[in-house]
């Protein structure tokens, strides 16, 4: 089994873990850390320790980060270069969020999972656009 963290600023991460499971169920081997304001440096990287120290069991984790550089993110890539299993992925939406538990699900590999995480969360954003039609025809 793949363990999964999601990480990012104020409480990101039980917000979006929320939003997934209304959707998705309740999920195993998924851990969140939150740094709400009131935290510190030391704080965050105590509480992602702990996190990956809960799923030592799994056989790799990857780490979804809400930004790129940030406190999350940066502490997150810090434990990922000490630690073989972990690979951390930033940008982090539900859409991609939605598909990596379906991946989990059918036994995807920690490289698939992490491949098409960047691929989703690319995929999962646009901009809608209205199409006039120029047939005045009522039906």
């Amino acid at each position: 089994m793949i363990g999964y963290i999601i990480t990012g600023h104020g409480h990101f991460a039980s917000g979006i873990l929320s939003a997934l499971e209304l959707i998705m169920g309740k999920q195993e081997d998924l851990m969140t850390v939150d740094f709400p304001e009131t935290d510190t440096k030391t704080e965050i990287e105590n509480n992602l320790k702990k996190a990956i120290s809960t799923l030592s069991h799994c056989d790799s984790i990857v780490v979804f980060c809400d930004l790129l550089s940030g406190t999350p993110f940066n502490t997150a890539i810090m434990e990922a270069m000490n630690n073989d299993k972990i690979q951390v992925v930033y940008g982090t939406n539900l859409g991609m969020l939605m598909e990596m538990v379906m991946m989990r699900m059918q036994k995807a590999s920690q490289e698939e999972i992490v491949n098409k995480a960047i691929e989703t969360g690319k995929n999962g954003i646009g901009k809608f656009e209205v199409v006039q039609d120029d047939d005045d025809t009522d039906w």
